[in-house]
């Protein structure tokens, strides 16, 4: 009897469990299975499982430990808490002392750059006291050299009453103001629009004024039609104290149309009586340019803090070009008679002297740091042209009847005046922007035409000379020539 006792106790003990597939386990005692399903008893409820959702039966496993399982799960998550509480702990603490040493960092650099403030401020009293000491010492010096000198009467010391020289060093200064003390080097680029107006189409309009009455002809003509271009160039200055040395160069570009008329008689060729005539010119000059190359040596007169004034006397030379295609239409009785293609190639070569006065002016505006150039002047140039012009005709049935050429060859002489207007911006200590117009106007004269023409039956030669004659008696004058530009550049100043 003991015995059963002892092996039942155990047992009693003892619980099944139920592993499911979901991962779920229940405790208990199975009182019913089959090949369907188990009936096990937890707790106190009765549970029937279906053995398809079964994993695993274990028997006579030890009943009773979920409560404890339940305590050392609960007291594992509280050890988890209380870790998990102590690093987030750590980690804040860590991040307060991170940003108390940022910011006893800061401290120290705001107090480092505030003590190089102190530094530089001390550093320039110390300077200015420096200097005003100097100068105390030189005014005693100057005041110690006065006291040493001997006293002198009208008797004993003729030059006394002298009158102060000319190169007495305060009327020196009245009259070229204050010292130029520099040495540099300026650059320049600039770029804009243009207009030419070159003697080319003048000349033309002169020539054919004179020489309509010489030919019983009536030859006027259209406006020429401009259209204006480009500009573009830089300058080299160097400047040693007041003297100047400047190297520039320029070219301009533009174009131009215009069209003669010619109406007169002529003589029939089956007839041989007269009959009108009248010649359409059509002219289009589609590359006109000049390019100048100057070079120039200049001093300043007079200079103070906002004013200089400085002549300045150029070398220079202009060439002038342009390349023209035409076309000519004549008719007679109305009808066209022959027509006609040229084209035209005009060169001019001149040089000569330019003087021009410059007054700069420095100002501020709104706090900008602004300089006005205001220059005028005369120039006189000389050189030669040429004109060549050549046809290809063709009569009214389109047959080629020959070549025709026309080429002058005159001397030019040019007198005019100069003008230049520029406004240049400080936009850092060696670096300035500038906006500007500049041009030049005059009249030129021209002599020595040196004609060649190859139409027959006609006398070049001798039918300009009687127009240079009516020129010379009515005395009409020289022919216009002018070109502005207007232009925006850089400039870089290069001390040394």
């Amino acid at each position: 009897m003991l015995l059963f006792v002892v092996f039942l106790l155990p047992a009693g003990l003892l619980a099944d469990t139920v592993l499911l597939r979901n991962g779920t386990r229940i405790n208990g005692r199975i009182i019913q299975q089959n090949q369907a399903s188990v009936i096990i008893v937890s707790g106190n409820r009765r549970q029937v499982i279906s053995k398809t959702q079964i994993a695993r039966i274990l028997y006579n496993n030890n009943y009773g430990n979920d409560e404890v399982d339940k305590q050392k799960e609960e007291e594992e998550r509280r050890k988890r808490l209380e870790e998990q509480r102590k690093r987030e702990e750590a980690e804040r603490q860590r991040r307060a002392e991170e940003q108390k040493r940022q910011e006893e960092q800061r401290k120290k650099e705001e107090e480092r750059r505030q003590q190089e403030i102190l530094n530089q401020i001390e550093e320039e009293k110390a300077r200015e006291e420096e200097r005003k000491e100097q100068e105390r010492k030189e005014q005693e010096e100057k005041e110690n050299r006065e006291n040493e000198q001997p006293e002198t009467t009208p008797e004993t010391d003729p030059t006394s009453q002298q009158e102060p020289g000319f190169f007495d060093s305060d009327l020196l200064r009245t009259l070229i103001g204050e010292e130029v003390n520099r040495h540099e080097i300026r650059f320049r680029l600039e770029g804009g629009g243009a207009r030419i107006r070159p003697m080319f189409v003048p000349f033309v309009d002169e020539y054919n004024g004179l020489r309509g009455p010489l030919s019983n002809k009536t030859i006027s003509s259209s406006p020429a039609s401009y259209v204006d271009g480009a500009s573009y160039g830089g300058e080299i200055e160097y400047l040693f104290d007041r003297f100047l040395v400047r190297l520039s160069s320029r070219r301009l570009e533009a174009a131009y149309n215009r069209a003669n008329y010619e109406l007169g008689t002529t003589t029939d060729i089956l007839t041989g009586l007269p009959t009108d005539s009248f010649v359409l010119d059509l002219d289009y000059a589609r590359e006109l340019s000049r390019t100048e190359h100057s070079i120039g040596l200049g001093f300043t007169a007079y200079s103070n803090e906002f004013l200089e004034v400085r002549p300045v006397v150029d070398y220079m030379g202009q060439f002038t070009e342009s390349n023209n295609d035409g076309s000519v239409f004549g008719f007679q009785t109305s009808a066209l008679n022959y027509f006609g293609t040229q084209t035209t190639k005009n060169r001019m070569w001149m040089r000569g002297v330019r003087g021009t006065l410059e007054v700069l002016y420095s100002f501020q505006l709104f706090g900008q740091a602004l300089q006005w150039k205001i220059s005028g002047g005369v120039v006189q140039l000389q050189g030669s042209a040429i004109s060549d012009n050549r046809g290809n005709f063709f009569d009214s049935g389109g047959s080629y009847t020959g070549q025709r050429s026309f080429r002058l060859d005159p001397k030019v002489f040019y007198e005019g005046t100069a003008y230049d207007s520029t406004l240049y911006y400080s936009f850092m200590p060696d670096l300035r922007f500038y906006l500007g117009i500049a041009g030049q106007n005059g009249l030129a004269t021209v002599t020595e035409p040196n004609i060649a023409q190859n139409f027959d039956g006609l006398s070049p030669l001798e039918a300009y000379l009687q127009i240079q004659q009516v020129n010379d008696a009515l005395k009409l004058g020289g022919l216009r020539d002018h070109h502005v530009r207007l232009s925006f550049g850089a400039e870089y100043r290069l001390g040394l």
